[in-house]
């Protein structure tokens, strides 16, 4: 589904929102309004992925690479979303009970980012800094 998205966490904002709306009905346009709630901001899931595409970056550089499934032979970078699924993810599983990393809520991010930086240090020898943007959450 395309079109636009409000971020509604004031009351201001809800006025707006609501006039919007109003409009729209006015109109007789037919739109689908949907509900999601925000877990993050925008900018905290921005520094995720990059924090995500720098360890796939340094552990492809280490010459890291991931076996192929059927040609173990063969090598596979690591990939953003690759860090995601291998090591961020089994993480979030084990500390918090949670699949995927829409639901942690802040606090859990930056523990669990720094775990895993943690233990790609210990593990790799790696060594990641906190992106500047989840340091401050």
């Amino acid at each position: 589904m395309q079109g636009q998205s409000w971020v509604v966490d004031s009351e201001e904002k809800a006025d707006l929102f609501c006039q919007y709306v109003k409009e729209q009905a006015a109109e007789n346009t037919h739109r689908i309004y949907q509900i999601k709630y925000g877990s993050r901001s925008n900018k905290q899931s921005n520094a995720l992925h990059l924090m995500f595409r720098e360890v796939a970056t340094a552990m492809n550089d280490a010459g890291y690479h991931q076996p192929h499934p059927w040609k173990p032979e063969l090598e596979i970078f690591y990939s953003e979303e690759s860090v995601k699924h291998l090591f961020f993810q089994p993480i979030i599983k084990a500390l918090y009970d949670k699949e995927r990393t829409s639901d942690l809520e802040t606090k859990e991010l930056s523990e669990a980012s720094n775990h895993m930086l943690d233990a790609l240090a210990k593990h790799t020898g790696i060594v990641i800094q906190f992106p500047h943007a989840l340091r401050n959450i």
